[in-house]
């Protein structure tokens, strides 16, 4: 029989483990801080620096061949050279926001879990009451709030970029972007929580998923050159940031929900694997 003691204990112990994530979570935000912040800055200097080139470029590029428009746009999806927008995915949405936002989840999950062993630290928290559950969900925590942090500064270089130079992107087209850009991101941030679950390696847990976000724009890019192989893009993460252009079109909800479940199930997998591994330190 259940008694109200008994509804009270679980109602504390839940408590508990919200307090210990929110103080493990806050140290592995503020260790990670400076590589956010420069990103975020550089997402902004570069939104501003693209805005303000379109006005005297616009002539020069309008008039560049088709066949080297036709060439770009193939290889990145929506860099449209002619247009503002297009001017804006190809200087910044296409490689730089990605890979800004997919280096600060990979580097924020990785020395976040990785960190505490080789610094030896994983054995004094563990010696608190702390689960190894709430540990790493703290930490994948921090890296979520990490990107979503670093996304505002392309919210608001896209934004500054769009008032410079007039390119006429809505707001659709921002939230859209950042959308994207942040859940691809956290698929490889996910990767990387996966990885050092699983070993324990910064190393390791930095190079592959940076190696496979490589690899996913690679075959985003390259395979649809062959029209025998473009169906095949839909295996990488890359086709649900760019393929429906969200710049230009807002966000694609269906693509979104298929980044997103990526990420829950990447870092679902970590759970039982760090259970189950001896920990260094």
């Amino acid at each position: 029989m259940t008694t109200i003691s008994d509804h009270a204990a679980v109602g504390s112990a839940r408590s508990s483990g919200l307090r210990q994530i929110r103080a493990v979570t806050a140290l592995a935000l503020h260790d990670r801080l400076t590589l956010v912040g420069i990103v975020a800055t550089a997402m902004v200097a570069m939104g501003a620096l693209t805005g303000a080139l379109w006005p005297p470029l616009q002539d020069a590029l309008v008039g560049l061949p088709a066949d080297f428009t036709d060439a770009i746009g193939k290889v990145l999806t929506g860099a449209d050279m002619t247009t503002p927008a297009g001017w804006m995915n190809a200087e910044m949405v296409s490689l730089v926001v990605p890979g800004g936002l997919i280096a600060v989840a990979i580097l924020s999950a990785s020395k976040a879990i990785c960190g505490e062993e080789q610094t030896k630290t994983v054995g004094v928290l563990m010696s608190l009451p702390l689960s190894r559950s709430t540990f790493l969900a703290a930490k994948t925590a921090a890296m979520i709030v990490h990107v979503l942090l670093a996304t505002l500064g392309v919210a608001a270089g896209l934004l500054i970029g769009n008032v410079i130079g007039g390119l006429g992107i809505d707001a659709s087209g921002v939230f859209g972007t950042c959308a994207h850009s942040a859940l691809l991101a956290m698929v490889f941030g996910a990767v990387a929580v996966l990885i050092a679950a699983l070993t324990g390696d910064g190393r390791l847990a930095s190079t592959i998923p940076a190696a496979l976000a490589v690899l996913a724009f690679a075959i985003d890019a390259f395979l649809p050159l062959s029209d025998s192989l473009v169906g095949f893009t839909k295996v990488s993460p890359w086709y649900y940031f760019a393929g429906s252009n969200p710049l230009i079109n807002g966000a694609n909800y269906t693509d979104l929900t298929i980044l997103l479940a990526a990420a829950i199930v990447l870092c679902a997998c970590a759970f039982p694997a760090y259970l189950r591994r001896d920990l260094v330190g």
